[in-house]
């Protein structure tokens, strides 16, 4: 069995060294989508794309996803973690 991993293209590195990409699907920008659908925040940080901000926009105006969710349990992974 083959493993067919979709396009990455890498845009910088945390500082953990780990990569931060854009995943491509076929013509699909998966991060892009995740972000629409309200099942991924928009790393401030890292994001380069203003899209992704007005997808986020979008999704929270629209309510879809996490968005969905009462105000007081949208917290960002990153304030999660490091309140863990």
């Amino acid at each position: 069995m083959t493993l067919c991993l979709p396009p990455i293209k890498a845009q910088d590195t945390d500082r953990y060294g780990r990569k931060v990409a854009r995943v491509y699907k076929d013509d699909i920008d998966v991060n892009a989508e995740m972000v629409r659908l309200g099942a991924a925040w928009v790393y401030r940080k890292y994001a380069r794309d203003q899209n992704l901000y007005a997808l986020e926009k979008q999704a929270r105006q629209n309510k879809v996803g996490l968005w969905s969710l009462p105000e007081t349990q949208q917290i960002p992974p990153w304030e999660w973690r490091k309140a863990r």
